[in-house]
């Protein structure tokens, strides 16, 4: 049987999961332990997060630049 593709969280999702960790973060009986796991888990949804918005930016240069031709 085929493996099925994980399909990748969007933008909003990772906003979205973002807004969830510093939630949790700034709960005061966070331990020092868990603080790190979820900052973590927050700097790699940034990065996906800052992925998605290139890909976006780079598919709006080529689409605006079609136009100008």
């Amino acid at each position: 049987m085929p493996k099925k593709q994980e399909k990748k969280p969007g933008i909003e999702e990772n906003l979205a999961s973002i807004e969830s960790v510093i939630a949790k973060l700034e709960e005061p009986n966070t331990t020092l332990e868990e603080a790190f796991v979820l900052y973590e888990e927050g700097i790699k949804l940034v990065k996906q997060a800052s992925e998605g918005i290139s890909h976006v930016e780079r598919q709006m240069e080529i689409l605006s630049g079609a136009d100008d031709e």
